[in-house]
């Protein structure tokens, strides 16, 4: 609980490959008080037995983790990144922030939720509060702008969440990552921040990798906990924004790392990246 307000991590679930890392970071964050209870919504493929069995055990073994499935008669989609929109109908609580936390989010810095979370009780006006998300094209822009990325690893052309070079380009996503591991190893992470908030444009998309909500914002839906339209991304960064004529602010001393997008992969799996950020985070716990 932070300020009075229950906070609520959550995380369309999942790969145990990342979350594995995650789950560190999370139970730092239980074990402080920052977080009051972590929730894996469950959106994996038929296929991914051993993910599923990995997310029962993760809350069997913490008392914190909870799984949701989808809610009653809500169907399948594909692509299964439509279905993360359902889950909102159980984020109505009134006096809740809901953290939101992608699953290859592979380093939480130890402020990043609480700086989230109190800015999101500071500012209730914007639709969505986006924390500092390393290896996001947008986020990479501005950092580029503010000199922390070097133009040497690649121009980001423009803040757009699917920049050939901040989105696209596995290259790019490698040296950035380890342009922040190496901040990170050194005692160092605080020198990525950027120096002020960044409100965006009203109705730009940005990836929800990473972001605080409100719950009394869902409450008040003429369905409560419904997203019209339906798919979380547009609904959160695009559509409502302009409804309420309000942008969305990214919190710039709110820092996480996200791991790869699909065009980045081929690069950063075969970099060794992932060792690293799970490395730090067997520190957390060894």
């Amino acid at each position: 609980m932070i300020d009075g307000k229950r906070v609520v991590a959550w995380t369309p679930y999942g790969r145990e490959k990342t979350i594995s890392i995650l789950a560190e970071y999370m139970r730092r964050d239980h074990e402080i008080g920052l977080i009051d209870e972590w929730w894996l919504c469950l959106n994996t493929d038929p296929d991914q037995v051993g993910d599923l069995r990995y997310g029962y055990n993760l809350a069997k073994s913490h008392k914190f983790i909870k799984t949701k499935d989808r809610p009653n008669g809500m169907p399948r989609r594909t692509p299964k990144q439509r279905n993360t929109g359902y889950f909102y109908q159980y984020m109505t609580d009134v006096n809740t922030i809901y953290v939101r936390l992608d699953d290859d989010l592979v380093y939480v810095h130890s402020n990043a939720i609480e700086n989230l979370v109190r800015a999101r009780i500071e500012m209730p006006d914007p639709v969505a509060l986006f924390g500092l998300c390393w290896n996001n094209a947008i986020t990479s822009w501005y950092l580029q702008q503010c000199g922390i990325i070097p133009t040497e690893f690649g121009v980001v052309g423009e803040p757009f969440c699917m920049d050939s070079m901040g989105w696209a380009n596995g290259d790019f996503a490698v040296k950035i990552h380890n342009l922040l591991l190496d901040k990170i190893e050194s005692g160092k992470p605080q020198d990525v921040y950027l120096y002020q908030d960044m409100p965006l444009r009203v109705g730009q998309q940005f990836s929800v990798s990473y972001f605080a909500s409100r719950g009394d914002m869902y409450a008040k839906l003429p369905e409560p906990g419904v997203l019209r339209p339906d798919e979380e991304e547009n609904w959160h960064s695009v559509h409502q924004p302009k409804q309420i004529d309000h942008p969305n602010i990214i919190i710039g001393n709110s820092l996480v790392s996200h791991y790869t997008f699909g065009p980045q992969q081929r690069q950063v799996f075969a970099s060794d990246v992932l060792d690293r950020y799970r490395a730090i985070a067997t520190k957390l716990t060894n």
